[in-house]
């Protein structure tokens, strides 16, 4: 130390404490001293002299050196007391150590004075800085236990487990959790789970890096269930090894700026979405186009998951999404929108918007009652909230906008004032639109039918041609006057022919649909023109559609009035390639028709003649199949290496009694364009069955028979139970089907499905002609098939051309690669036989082998086999 040393001595005898002295100045110790021999002198010195430390003899003649370290330790603790002494003994020694002495040396071995009294001072110096340094700690602990109390912030301590050691009151504001909730659990726990993963390698990096981390921003629960953000700083704690233990930190709830922070974003965002929305408006020139850019922006510039509008029609007050954009829109066709009231789903927001015209807001969706049929398209797009809001033209609801957001409680007051402006902008665009579309509708539209007038009708005729890049596809221009159609005007006023014009429109929609082409060109005057028609097929939809359609007489304030008309038909190319010229060579045909007792004619008078052999055709066919005039020709299929039968394939034949025998080629077409071949298919069926039960009867050993079947039979929606009717309770009888490729171009999936059924029943499944289609390998390795037919066509070239023995060659490798039989028709001569089995083919048919046959000779060959 820098000043003397102060030394109380307490001795009664003044030489002894010379001594002593003489010892510590020998020592080289800077020593002020002060002898006292009294108790109440000793008292004095300790408070006015203020000793480093007390010399004390035991045996004092008026009072002992325990009374004296007594006083001593009462008054000054910290002060070191020794004891020097000549009489003092070993226990007497330990028992004043024990009272507080620090230490006793004996007056014959001063040597050890010295010595003592720097330990006594060194050891009081430690206590003092321990006693400091607790001084100092305590009244850390107690500023930081003050500062912790009264922070707004919590402060916290969590060891290596994240598991909080200490907690502030603060934390029971931000999460409504008690300190001594959280003290003792992880912190983990807390985090709500989008964070939960990130926190943990926020930690556990920080721990491998020995650092800490600031302004951590997270998502905390708070006991109420709602979300906090907090920023997080912390920083390690160190054992006394180096390694980190674990964290201290605090929390500040930032909660409210983060809201405030998405609030202005979400803001920005509907701003920019209007600043889009209205740049194109000034563009847009159909309504169509309006909703689908105004869906397109508002996901892409509003950050909205999903948008849709629905359009109301005014009529039934029921609608349907007709624009959309962002995710989610495959369930698009789950949505659906009436302003009616009392519909299972009339209470959805959208409908609610349509029908009280005003916005309708939902911010909670997964627990919105009246979208539970829709709870998990909302769960897995992401949705949170919605807003539908009514878009008004003339006064009504015409549509609805939704918009759907990924946040929970998105739409408050203040987006909603700026979503209805931006709807009220978008219905004030959608007001014009549908007044122009008013306009331009009525410039090219009948007012009294709804359908295109002469302008228009021309207008599309020139954009249907235009797409005719190949002169053999067809197309037709239809002319059809009514008949003493001014009388009806005369006699029962405009107001009657107007109903009738109507009438007779409407008629003519359900013939042709909404064809673009369908028009009123005239007072008594419609035209259309149809695509891809040949004459037959135009013929046969003139006479049993639109002819007979008007058959049936129209109603006027009670009276049945029956209208007449006369048609007139131009063809593309035959008879013009021009639009005008094909229209005007139309309306030639119609007043040669109308000077005729024809009912309709074509322009071209061999195409007149063709479509009057089709129709007699069509007419002797209807009496066929009403009398069931049909009969069957079995022709064998032979095994090739032992020219035995192992099946026949039945073939429908036709004499009639006018037209005498007619080719299966000429009037299966005309059986399916009419749909007639469903009741000649279904009487084949049974032919078929009826000749096999009575060979079986016969005694005949009966092999497999085969008939052909049409797509338009497997299409048809009764054609399983069709079969299987015909064929009753003899499923083992044998019956196979054939079938063409052209069922694969026309129905793949459903008519594949359906002879899979028959299949299971014990059918064979033939495809018959197979090499001339469309089909391909993936498409034929999926059908449920037996057996491949190679087109007669591939077995007559086979000895003149390599490469049709090469496609045999192929279609048998194939055949066998799908493990199926092969079966080739037209077998004429025994070169192609022999030529067919050294390539592998199995069986084969033709003339080679046997005509078709009646089914008597069919019976007779059978029962000798």
């Amino acid at each position: 130390m820098d000043s003397p040393i102060r030394i109380l001595l307490v001795e009664d005898v003044s030489e002894d404490a010379e001594l002593l002295i003489r010892e510590l100045r020998r020592g080289k110790l800077d020593v002020v001293t002060h002898r006292v021999d009294s108790e109440p002198a000793l008292r004095e010195a300790l408070t006015g002299f203020q000793p480093h430390v007390i010399l004390s003899d035991y045996n004092l003649p008026d009072f002992g050196g325990s009374r004296a370290l007594e006083v001593a330790q009462a008054h000054s603790p910290d002060v070191p007391f020794i004891f020097v002494s000549g009489t003092i003994g070993e226990e007497r020694a330990i028992e004043a150590l024990h009272h507080g002495a620090v230490d006793y040396v004996l007056k014959d071995s001063r040597a050890r004075l010295v010595p003592a009294v720097q330990r006594a001072l060194r050891d009081a110096t430690e206590r003092e800085s321990r006693r400091r340094a607790e001084r100092q700690l305590a009244a850390s602990e107690e500023r930081f236990s003050s500062i912790a109390d009264a922070t707004q912030e919590w402060i916290w301590e969590v060891d290596l487990a994240g598991i909080h050691t200490f907690c502030n009151p603060a934390v029971s504001k931000i999460l409504g959790f008690a300190p001594e909730e959280l003290v003792g659990t992880t912190s983990f726990d807390y985090v709500d789970e989008s964070d939960r993963k990130s926190a943990i390698e926020v930690v556990t990096t920080a721990i491998a890096q020995r650092t800490g981390w600031r302004d951590l921003v997270q998502r905390w629960r708070h006991k109420d269930g709602s979300i906090r953000f907090l920023e997080s700083t912390a920083l390690p704690l160190f054992a006394a090894n180096g390694e980190v233990k674990g964290y201290r930190g605090t929390d500040r709830d930032i909660t409210l700026r983060i809201q405030q922070q998405e609030k202005i974003a979400r803001l920005s965002r509907i701003y920019a979405v209007s600043s889009g929305i209205n740049g194109m408006i000034v563009r847009v020139r159909e309504r169509n186009q309006l909703f689908r850019d105004a869906c397109r922006i508002a996901v892409e510039q509003g950050g909205f998951k999903m948008v849709w509008i629905g359009a109301i029609d005014p009529e039934s007050g029921d609608g349907e999404p007709i624009a959309w954009a962002g995710s989610g829109t495959a369930n698009i066709d789950r949505i659906r929108l009436t302003s009616r009231a009392g519909l299972p789903h009339s209470d959805r927001p959208a409908c609610r918007a349509a029908r009280e015209n005003r916005p309708i807001v939902c911010n909670d969706l997964l627990n919105e009652a009246t979208l539970t049929a829709l709870a998990s398209e909302s769960a897995s797009g992401g949705y949170r909230s919605l807003a539908a809001l009514p878009l008004v033209s003339d006064g009504r609801v015409d549509a609805v906008i939704v918009l759907l957001a990924g946040e929970r409680d998105f739409f408050d007051s203040q987006e909603m004032q700026l979503l209805e402006e931006l709807a009220a902008d978008i219905s004030f665009a959608l007001d014009y639109l549908v007044k122009q579309e008013r306009l331009n509708y009525m410039s090219l539209h009948d007012p009294l039918t709804g359908l295109a007038n002469r302008e228009m009708f021309f207008d599309r005729l020139k954009q249907v041609m235009g797409t005719l890049r190949d002169d053999r596809r067809p197309l037709a221009v239809i002319v059809i006057d009514l008949q003493r159609f001014r009388l009806i005007n005369d006699t029962l006023g405009r107001g009657a022919g107007d109903e009738i014009l109507k009438a007779f429109a409407s008629r003519l929609e359900g013939v042709f649909g909404h064809a673009p082409t369908l028009a009123r060109i005239g007072a008594d005057r419609f035209s259309v023109a149809v695509d891809g028609m040949s004459s037959s097929m135009l013929a046969h939809l003139i006479q049993y559609r639109i002819i007979d359609g008007l058959a049936f007489p129209f109603s006027h304030e009670g009276r049945e009035l029956r209208v007449a008309c006369k048609i007139g038909v131009a063809m593309y190319p035959e008879d013009a390639r021009e639009p005008e010229s094909l229209f005007r060579n139309a309306e030639a045909a119609l007043h040669r028709a109308k000077d005729t007792a024809d009912t309709y004619t074509f322009y071209s008078p061999e195409m007149n003649a063709q479509v009057f052999k089709r129709l007699q055709l069509e007419g002797r066919l209807r009496n066929a199949v009403s009398e069931r005039q049909f009969t069957l020709a079995y022709q064998p299929k032979v095994e090739l290496g032992r020219r035995r039968i192992v099946g026949l394939e039945a073939l429908i034949r036709w004499n009639d009694a006018v037209l005498g025998p007619v080719s299966p080629l000429e009037f299966i077409p005309v059986l399916e364009e009419t749909g007639m071949i469903v009741e000649a298919g279904r009487q084949v069926l049974e032919q078929a069955v009826t000749d096999m039960l009575r060979w079986k009867a016969e005694g005949c050993v009966v092999p497999r028979v085969a008939v052909n079947v049409s797509y338009v039979q497997v299409r048809h929606k009764d054609f399983v139970a069709t079969v299987r009717a015909a064929v009753g309770s003899n499923a083992d009888l044998g019956l196979d089907l054939e079938i063409t490729e052209s069922l694969v171009l026309e129905d793949l999936h459903s008519g594949m499905a359906k002879l899979g059924e028959l299949r299971a029943d014990g059918m064979r499944i033939y495809m018959d002609d197979f090499g001339t289609g469309y089909s391909n390998l993936g498409q034929i390795a999926a059908m449920p098939l037996d057996a491949l037919k190679i087109d007669r066509i591939f077995i007559a070239r086979m000895a003149k051309s390599a490469e049709a023995t090469a496609i045999v060659s192929t279609i048998i490798s194939l055949a066998r690669a799908l493990r199926i039989d092969v079966v080739a028709e037209g077998v004429e001569t025994e070169e192609q036989a022999t030529l067919l089995a050294a390539l592998g083919c199995g069986q084969a048919q033709g003339y080679l082998f046997g005509h078709p046959t009646q089914p008597a000779e069919i019976g007779k060959l059978l029962a000798r086999t």
